[in-house]
């Protein structure tokens, strides 16, 4: 394992300390005439919501105060969920919009966890307690988490449940977000209630999702781009990569370049976060920009797990939860997300997690069509994520 890879005890305490102590921090104004501003605003599908080009992810919180400046920058969209800090991120962002309700779009999600999950008066519940940490009386946008099995969203539970929200008032629209774009899109466009959905898009990992895309859109289903850094490798590239600024902005842009996707939502953590993303706000993609990404692409190419692509899960005799694994390990690695990476992993099936690949015969590298050493990854994200 690299050293990339290792975090100590002690840090890892401090780490997750300080996530806690955040939820204390006051709200701070440090925006200046001089601080980058959001420059373009699109229509959510037909929803009638308009939206920042750029969002704020609330996934890996510290400071209410960062999400208050992000607002003086201009972003109007703040994307949570009831998991994210263990509801934590929607008691920060409840304290951080007050007074300011009015003036903002906030999505949260449901996770469906256990078959006890799917009964419409749970979901409505769930939603009921989300109001209460964010301090509102409805949310705009109210979805159903990480959904990459199309059953999932057949369920009649959940389709009366989510339309049950919106009835009541509690969820002005509903959708669902996923990491499977190419093989969930079809649902908005054919199935079901869904007006918006948030999903993995990037500059690695679009091409099987574009022809959807064009058709969700045109449908109008309102499209969130998540995932945009793909792999949020550009800390540990960076001598390949050159410029960690420049690379985060033409990702943006490269995403924003698709007139079909409304908008992006991406993790803002700190202030200078907020500063650098929204700063390629309303920006056309530049030559440079491409140079930026042609780089990125080959060094993170055969190191990042295109956590749309399920072309492995096919051929792994033990039925380990291969993109999700590396999804988690990307969380700890990149995201600096390490606990809430461990925890996640921790909620894994224990026959999904990867224990049977030490001696196996590793199908899975040769299905992969972008060259990752699937099992070595695997190992050494269980050796990281169950430390």
């Amino acid at each position: 394992m690299s050293d990339q890879g290792k975090i100590s005890r002690r840090s890892f305490l401090k780490i997750s300390g300080s996530g806690a102590a955040g939820l204390g921090l006051g709200l701070s104004g440090r925006a200046s005439e001089s601080t980058p501003r959001i420059r373009e605003f699109r229509e959510l599908g037909t929803t009638g919501l308009r939206i920042s080009d750029v969002g704020c992810g609330c996934i890996n919180l510290f400071n209410a105060g960062v999400l208050r400046y992000a607002f003086d920058g201009g972003v109007n969209h703040f994307d949570t969920a009831e998991g994210y800090l263990n509801t934590n991120s929607e008691r920060m962002l409840g304290q951080a919009l007050q007074g300011i309700r009015d003036k903002v779009i906030i999505t949260t999600k449901l996770q469906i966890r256990t078959p006890a999950d799917l009964q419409r008066d749970a979901f409505v519940r769930r939603l009921e307690d989300c109001l209460r940490r964010l301090r509102t009386d409805y949310v705009d946008i109210v979805l159903v988490h990480a959904i990459d099995e199309p059953g999932r969203l057949d369920h009649e539970e959940v389709q009366a449940g989510f339309r049950k929200m919106k009835e009541q008032g509690k969820a002005r629209h509903i959708g669902f977000s996923t990491h499977a774009p190419a093989l969930m899109l079809t649902k908005a466009i054919e199935d079901g209630p869904w007006e918006v959905v948030l999903m993995t898009y990037n500059h690695l990992e679009s091409a099987q999702a574009e022809p959807l895309i064009v058709k969700a859109r045109d449908k109008g289903v309102g499209l969130i781009a998540m995932k945009i850094l793909a792999g949020g490798m550009q800390g540990r590239l960076k001598p390949l990569v050159n410029d960690r600024t420049h690379y985060a902005q033409a990702a943006i842009r490269w995403v924003m370049g698709n007139p079909k996707v409304d908008a992006c939502t991406i993790t803002m953590s700190t202030y200078s976060h907020v500063d650098e993303y929204i700063a390629a706000s309303g920006q056309p993609l530049r030559r440079s920009d491409e140079a930026v990404l042609a780089r990125y692409r080959e060094a993170a190419g055969p190191l990042y797990c295109r956590v749309s692509c399920r072309e492995c899960l096919a051929v792994c005799p033990k039925g380990v939860a291969v993109n999700e694994v590396l999804r988690y390990a990307m969380y700890y690695e990149h995201y600096g997300m390490e606990r809430n990476a461990m925890e996640l992993y921790g909620g894994l099936e224990p026959a999904r997690r990867p224990s049977a690949c030490d001696g196996c015969s590793a199908p899975c590298v040769s299905a992969c069509p972008h060259g990752l050493q699937v099992r070595s990854r695997l190992l050494e994200s269980r050796a990281i994520l169950s430390a």
